[in-house]
């Protein structure tokens, strides 16, 4: 061996015994964690990419935490078992929510003795809905002022508002704004706050735009019939076959209260509602694409 290739050779092998040794940990960034009333909305995982590299391995990872929450004379403490799928995985997912910051710290010790720490903060942001509606009723052709009645509330300001469907409302990202329908319809609300958490709430402004007749005026540029109307055992749904995708279909109770939804990808559809107590209901049907229609029905 050349004098040469003597010394690369040792450089290579120092580089390797210290520079390339040297135990390195990530707990990730911090994060932010969408939560609504049936609890987180998106699993997310924490941990970089690589958690930890160098040093000898096997490693052996914790992750630790604690929150105390009080609730009257009651005090409760949780720790990072509570939170995490598996406190000593590298890459565990966050499967409860509790409190609003938790801070993770995160140790690995490899198998030569090292260990490195690091730390990343969990935010939980918390949205809630309500089921209060309020109905209107004008006249064909007359505008209404809605204002004051949302129904989600929660996140991190600031926020993005979206009313859907886009029927007749001057301006749909706002909390205040004209309505003028032409045809019964059921406003709800989705809301994005800052972290881009989004929910979305039942509708909370029925217009009732009369004349109302318990068979509905035919739309001629509806692209969907529901029949029959009164219905009793089974409600039929025809969407016009120019119109294609994945659909999605909701009915809701006349308190707003969401009671079936179903996905379906072809044009007719039937729904059971011998179920359902007499009264009106109202149906929501739309794609991915923009298609989105809405009406009401009686069950008898």
């Amino acid at each position: 061996m050349t004098k040469l290739a003597f010394s690369l050779s040792m450089f290579c092998l120092l580089a390797t015994n210290s520079g390339y040794a040297q135990l390195v940990v990530d707990a990730g960034p911090d994060r932010v964690v969408c939560v609504d009333w049936n609890g987180i909305i998106d699993t997310i995982s924490i941990g970089g990419s690589p958690t930890v590299y160098g040093g000898t391995p096997p490693y052996t990872i914790a992750w630790e935490a604690q929150h105390t929450w009080t609730i009257g004379n009651h005090t409760f403490q949780y720790f990072a078992s509570d939170f995490l799928s598996d406190s000593t995985a590298a890459n565990p997912e966050i499967i409860h929510a509790i409190g609003d910051t938790i801070e993770f710290r995160l140790t690995v010790t490899d198998s030569s003795g090292n260990s490195v720490t690091d730390t990343t903060t969990i935010y939980f942001s918390y949205f809630g809905t309500h089921l209060a509606y309020i109905d209107y009723t004008i006249n064909a052709g007359d505008s209404i002022f809605l204002s004051g009645w949302e129904n989600v509330s929660g996140g991190f300001p600031p926020y993005e508002y979206l009313w859907r469907p886009n029927h007749g409302l001057t301006d749909s990202t706002s909390l205040t704004f004209w309505a003028k329908p032409t045809h019964f319809v059921a406003y709800y609300l989705t809301l994005t706050d800052s972290a881009g958490c989004v929910a979305t709430g039942a509708p909370v402004y029925h217009v009732n735009v009369l004349p109302v007749s318990v068979e509905e005026p035919e739309n001629d540029n509806s692209l969907i019939k529901v029949y029959p109307n009164p219905a009793k055992d089974f409600l039929n749904i025809d969407i016009s076959p120019s119109v294609h995708g994945k659909f999605t279909i909701r009915l809701f109770h006349n308190n707003g209260k969401l009671i079936e939804q179903k996905e379906t990808s072809v044009n007719q559809s039937k729904i059971e509602i011998f179920n359902y107590a007499s009264g009106i209901y109202f149906y929501e049907i739309f794609n991915e694409s923009g298609f989105h229609e809405q009406g009401q029905i009686i069950i008898k």
